[in-house]
């Protein structure tokens, strides 16, 4: 549409292409898995499309599922979660880069806040006591 005029003589620039949507993720249980895999082994992000992998050992991957993957792009566009530094992976007998997923310190806190916490019923669940 560039190059025309709105019904007030201005002219019209092309819109911006739309943000891909992702459905949010309100699965409390979920995101605390994701951030316990992300503090422990870790994801890593492969290919343009950012694709969410599990890292199986230093150089192995796997993909992770797509509740898992939609979690973990979540988290990285709210800041929990952050993209850290290339390194080379290997899956399905390729190798390429990647980038690693990075658990910043603020993040780390709150969901040790959150795996202390009691539910609302008062009863303690066996991860909170285990947990201490």
């Amino acid at each position: 549409m560039t190059g025309q005029e709105d019904l007030f003589g201005n002219v019209v620039q092309q819109p911006p292409p739309p943000k891909s949507q992702r459905v949010p993720v309100n699965d409390m249980d979920l995101v605390e898995r994701v951030l316990a895999v992300a503090e422990s082994d870790g994801y890593a992000l492969v290919g343009p499309a950012e694709r969410v992998f599990r890292i199986e050992s230093k150089t192995d991957i796997t993909p992770a599922p797509a509740h898992e993957a939609e979690a973990v792009h979540q988290l990285l566009d709210a800041k929990w979660l952050t993209k850290g530094g290339n390194h080379s992976y290997r899956y399905n007998g390729r190798e390429g880069p990647g980038n690693s997923v990075l658990v910043p310190r603020a993040t780390k806190e709150k969901a040790r806040l959150w795996r202390n916490l009691s539910p609302l019923n008062g009863r303690k669940t066996l991860r909170a006591v285990a947990n201490g």
